[in-house]
């Protein structure tokens, strides 16, 4: 599964009531790993050497390092090495409980999440590892704190990697903004350029430029519309069509929302802005 909403898997996670269970880690040689059995409860699949296959009910995942997979419970799961290397991953295992209008409405069931490198978050689940083995009441507790601990490690380093992954995608956005000023452009236009739904393109784009698409566009905007105003003689009508306004009313309204002042009255004022 790709394209996740993290608003709606975070909410789900923070919905569900969770008692955590075995926390394994599996070491196996060259082709040694081979499991295939029906899932009792849910759980994360988080490699860290080597490479494997996991089939979840006919859904096939890779199982390399920095990557993380779910799965439900009640599913078909068979899982091998593929590689001629020594596999090792960790397998976190839980019940959870969500309330009554989640039921049968889980958004995410199964899916695979990237993280990249990530050594904190094996040093916690060794740590989880060796915890839950205590078996003592206080160390129950003291794993829920660890299994949020772990979710939230999961979802931090995923949204890193996301933005990392696709700076190059923002900076040729901008680029392309940049060069195409006097063009209409809407939230929608600019993400399918790459085939990204608004929402996720939009949050993506915000990681990287610390605003959204449009509210950059905007700024660009009215950026090069002040240097024009300070240092040309074009018309005011002239300049808004220049940086993509054409109704100059409508120009002179969000450029005295961004700057406090308007077009007419920036040009005529002795000191720049």
């Amino acid at each position: 599964m790709t394209d996740i909403d993290w608003n709606v898997l975070s909410k789900q996670w923070a919905e569900y009531s969770f008692q955590v269970g075995l926390i394994a880690n599996f070491v196996r040689g060259p082709h040694e790993l081979s499991t295939a059995y029906r899932s009792d409860t849910p759980s994360f699949t988080i490699t860290k050497r080597g490479e494997g296959k996991l089939v979840l009910d006919q859904h096939t995942y890779d199982l390399k390092p920095g990557t993380v997979v779910h799965s439900s419970a009640d599913m078909s799961v068979h899982a091998w090495n593929i590689g001629e290397e020594t596999f090792e991953c960790y397998r976190v295992l839980y019940t959870g409980h969500l309330p009554a209008g989640w039921k049968g409405k889980e958004p995410y069931r199964h899916y695979q999440i990237e993280i990249g490198e990530c050594p904190h978050l094996y040093a916690l689940l060794d740590h989880m590892n060796e915890t839950a083995g205590r078996g003592d009441v206080q160390s129950e507790l003291q794993m829920k704190t660890l299994f949020y601990q772990f979710l939230n490690e999961m979802r931090l380093a995923a949204k890193k990697l996301q933005v990392s992954e696709h700076r190059d995608i923002i900076e040729e956005t901008i680029a392309y903004i940049h060069l195409h000023i006097q063009e209409t452009h809407s939230l929608f236009s600019l993400a399918s350029r790459y085939g990204m739904s608004p929402k996720y393109f939009a949050e993506l784009f915000f990681k990287a430029a610390g605003v959204s698409p449009i509210h950059y566009v905007i700024r660009h905007r009215i950026h090069l519309a002040e240097k024009m105003l300070l240092t040309t003689n074009a018309s005011i009508r002239e300049i808004g069509k220049s940086v993509g306004y054409n109704d100059p009313y409508q120009f002179s309204k969000i450029f005295k929302k961004y700057r406090g002042v308007s077009p007419s009255e920036l040009k005529t004022s002795d000191k720049p802005l």
